[in-house]
């Protein structure tokens, strides 16, 4: 048992003092060292990014949850007025006492305008700004108005940003609720009015670092706030930019993206405000998410070059007299088995490969295949274009067979001159004629042209010979010669199997 493991222990290490060994046990050494570093560079990437998105999540709750608050609490009284405008009762009280009923405290909250209740045809039937009197105004050119009797299926309805008709606030959004008559019918609107100032409110105060931003807005793309805050940009319209664009198309989440309004990348982390049209993005600057992680992975990479430096020429310098002595023999080796023209095995590879097919054949009694492949009046393509434009001929249409001839058990091999030779293992009669036809008709298609040939390309005639049980090498080759010379007579550019009774009465044909 020592002796098992002292023997794989030491053939291990033969292999690691090759030049190839020494390579690849430095080259893993840096690359385990590498990706190591790779590893805590990425980890440390995805830490930042996590706590940046779970800051900016926890952020956008706590502004979500008070929108949610205020709007709710805002409808409400909108409800409240609806309430009171079907009570008939209520509704047949003296002004000042029916709008005290109307009306809560909460519309005289900061922020929050009056709440004015319209009959089906517009007109003011009451106002909290009016408490008592009798208004006459006149609100059928309102949107809120005119959106609700469009669209009687309209229960609450939110405006985007829009100049304020108080002298003392810059811009509004209207919250509107539609009135149902006893029958069914529309029975009028009424209407309040949020300041954009609020929204404002929620976002003073927050620390983005430098170059982060928060933004309050619209499902329609109408930005009600942001920070940094410029009131040019309140109502500006971001839908046409590729970030609102993912923003608007899921409930919530995360993404990178340059937004439309200074184009610098940030990490969106938004969510739409549950059952309002309301986006809420918060969205730190990529350079402050990453600005620490950058200079930790600065001096991972210093790290990682000094060893790279040290251990990376150390490896080749320690393998480069091997590799030096041993390329020679790799090339002796190389050039007693390969063909040197087209790369295809020579004829003593070849000969070994047939013995040991063979050898398989009668053994297990599969079926083995030998095709014989010679190129068409390939002299006379050589005496008409020259060797050298023969040499090029060969190996593409070598390329085009070797393609054809895929299977890990094929083999593929220059017997001599233009003459090639394919072994297929376990293949039939059938199976061989078919792939024989393939191989004949994937160099047609090369298409080289051949003036002295009669197709006018350059093409090939196959002979194919079966072997089975008693399997002898020097027998086959001379079988799917013979077979070739039979595709020589009967026209070349064709296949042929051997049949020993035809072959009996073929002349001989050249080329």
């Amino acid at each position: 048992m020592y002796s098992k493991y002292k023997r794989r222990l030491l053939a291990l290490i033969s292999r690691m003092l090759t030049p190839g060994g020494v390579v690849l046990s430095g080259m893993a050494l840096w690359a385990g060292v590498v990706a190591l570093c790779g590893w805590v560079a990425w980890q440390s990437y995805a830490d930042a990014v996590q706590l940046a998105t779970q800051s900016s999540r926890n952020l956008l709750l706590v502004i979500e949850r008070d929108v949610v608050r205020t709007i709710t609490s805002y409808d409400l009284s909108l409800q409240a007025v609806i309430q009171g405008a079907k009570d008939a009762d209520t509704m047949s009280l003296p002004p000042r006492l029916r709008d005290r009923i109307l009306f809560d405290n909460s519309a005289t909250a900061q922020y929050f305008g009056s709440i004015v209740l319209l009959d089906a045809n517009g007109r003011v039937l009451a106002d909290s700004a009016h408490m008592g009197a009798t208004p006459t105004a006149d609100f059928s050119d309102r949107a809120a108005y005119l959106k609700h009797k469009a669209n009687p299926s309209l229960e609450l309805w939110i405006s985007p940003p829009h100049a304020s008709r108080r002298a003392n606030a810059a811009t509004d959004i209207t919250i509107s609720r539609k009135i149902s008559a006893p029958d069914g019918a529309f029975g009028g609107v009424v209407i309040g009015t949020i300041n954009v100032d609020y929204f404002r409110s929620l976002l003073d105060g927050i620390d983005l670092r430098h170059s982060g931003t928060a933004a309050i807005m619209m499902t329609d793309g109408s930005l009600l706030t942001r920070v940094p805050f410029s009131r040019t940009l309140v109502g500006q319209n971001l839908s046409a930019g590729s970030v609102f664009k993912v923003l608007s198309s899921v409930p919530s989440g995360s993404v990178w993206g340059a937004a439309s309004i200074d184009g610098i990348k940030r990490l969106h982390t938004f969510g739409r405000v549950d059952h309002l049209p309301i986006i809420i993005d918060v969205a730190p600057s990529e350079h402050d998410i990453l600005s620490d992680w950058e200079q930790r992975a600065v001096s991972i990479l210093v790290l990682m070059l000094v060893f790279s430096l040290v251990v990376l020429p150390a490896t080749f310098l320690f393998s480069r007299e091997l590799r030096l002595r041993r390329n020679s023999i790799i090339e002796l080796r190389r050039e007693a088995h390969i063909d040197p023209l087209t790369g295809l095995d020579n004829r003593r590879t070849f000969d070994r490969c047939l013995q040991k097919a063979c050898a398989v054949a009668m053994r297990t009694g599969a079926p083995l295949a030998l095709l014989f492949l010679d190129f068409d009046k390939f002299k006379a393509y050589n005496d008409t274009y020259g060797h050298q434009a023969g040499d090029a001929v060969l190996v593409r249409s070598t390329a085009a067979a070797r393609a054809v001839l895929n299977r890990s058990t094929d083999h593929f091999a220059r017997f001599g001159g233009e003459e090639f030779v394919a072994i297929l293992e376990g293949t039939n009669e059938a199976q061989a004629l078919t792939v024989a036809h393939k191989v004949r008709a994937a160099i047609e298609r090369v298409g080289t042209p051949h003036a002295g040939n009669r197709t006018g390309v350059v093409t090939v005639s196959i002979g194919v010979a079966i072997g089975q049980g008693r399997c002898q090498p020097d027998k086959l080759i001379r079988m799917a010669d013979e077979a070739l010379y039979d595709a020589k007579a009967e026209g070349q550019n064709c296949v042929r199997v051997y049949r020993p009774a035809r072959r009996a009465a073929a002349p001989h044909v050249s080329g």
